[in-house]
């Protein structure tokens, strides 16, 4: 199988931990990704993604020997891209067609209205009340650094609106099979703000309990979706919460970073529950062990060199190679823990990072 996204560890865990052999295509090669795949390609990038000649070539190449591409990360913003990857190996994964149709959000305002689930209201033009109430996105943006508070009116090309809601950032992850879908867990969801970037994604954590009637207003949500946009293998639901009410803020159409929180915990890996409903199967429900997972992105506060002799801690994931450097506000890796709930684990995760942080600083280890 053939794995490729922005970073594509976490799919390769879950391919290994599946039993399933890898080639990896992503933007860093890291050490622990490279650990989990048969080979482990770094590519270019370019703009919002990957250098798209450069994958191409390299699919082009390793097609004849691939049962198949899995993707993550990586695609919203250029579904024609995976149009050209799926005429050199089969897509294991939503259709283009479907990914152009969730990550317009002008299409999924739409789609969501006919449904009646309840959104943001979303526009084209410069809000007329520039006074914190609006958002501006990039359509097909991820990883939230590409959101920012609608105050100047002169917005970049390719930029929308949409009206800020109240409520706590949650996402569902669930499998579906273009007809139906089944909720595998919830998670929660948090920033890590820098200036420029001040909903940049900063970590998840779950899974998260919730009311009996929201968690099955948002499973039938979630299988309206799937049934009415042809959703296939794993996706998220990303909302926001206020008490029992929801709002939908996006579909991320693939599998995603919950990876981390949920693969390995139910009956079947999330590798396999994403091939078997890619092709029609749906998982039998399954119950979450109580404990949090949880698992942040630790970003450089400044220019960070990787010592040669790193030995990374076992919590770290996405780990780069001894003598690399960091620029300031990249992702030096990724933070996990786990605990009895998601306040606790959080705090275990801030302990983590911090002591990472001054190790990498020169300085003396935080407290454990």
């Amino acid at each position: 199988m053939l794995i490729a996204a922005l970073s594509g560890r976490a799919l390769a865990a879950a391919a290994r931990r599946a039993g399933e052999r890898v080639v990896v295509l992503d933007l860093f090669a890291d050490e622990d990704t490279a650990r989990y795949a048969e080979r482990c390609l770094k590519l270019p990038s370019a703009g919002a993604g990957v250098d798209r000649d450069a994958l191409l070539a390299a699919v082009e190449a390793l097609a004849p020997a691939a049962q198949g591409l899995v993707y993550g990360a990586g695609f919203e913003h250029d579904p024609a891209l995976l149009t050209a990857l799926a005429a050199r190996v089969p897509l294991l994964g939503n259709a283009p067609e479907t990914v152009a149709a969730v990550k317009d959000p002008f299409r999924l305002a739409d789609h969501l209205a006919r449904l009646g689930l309840p959104h943001p209201e979303t526009r084209r033009e410069v809000p007329p009340h520039r006074d914190g109430s609006w958002l501006c996105k990039a359509a097909g943006g991820a990883g939230g650094s590409h959101v920012t508070v609608a105050t100047d009116p002169a917005a970049p090309p390719g930029s929308y609106f949409q009206r800020r809601v109240a409520g706590r950032p949650l996402s569902a992850l669930f499998a579906a099979n273009g007809r139906a879908a089944r909720v595998l867990g919830f998670s929660e969801q948090w920033v890590a703000a820098a200036a420029a970037a001040p909903f940049r994604y900063g970590g998840c954590a779950g899974p998260v309990a919730l009311a009996q009637t929201l968690a099955d207003a948002v499973a039938e949500a979630c299988g309206a979706l799937a049934a009415t946009t042809g959703l296939v293998g794993l996706n998220s639901l990303d909302l926001l919460v206020e008490e029992e009410r929801f709002h939908v803020i996006e579909i991320n159409p693939r599998p995603g970073a919950t990876l981390d929180l949920f693969d390995g915990r139910g009956r079947l890996p999330l590798w396999r529950i994403h091939l078997d409903a890619v092709g029609g199967r749906l998982p039998p429900p399954t119950a979450m062990p109580a404990m949090v997972r949880a698992a942040a992105i630790l970003y450089a506060p400044g220019v960070l060199a990787i010592p040669p002799d790193m030995a990374w801690p076992r919590w770290t994931a996405d780990r780069g190679a001894p003598g690399g450097r960091v620029p300031t506000d990249a992702p030096v890796c990724t933070v996990h823990a786990a605990a009895a709930s998601v306040a606790a684990a959080r705090r275990r995760l801030a302990r983590r990072a911090d002591r990472l942080l001054a190790r990498l600083a020169g300085s003396a280890a935080a407290p454990a």
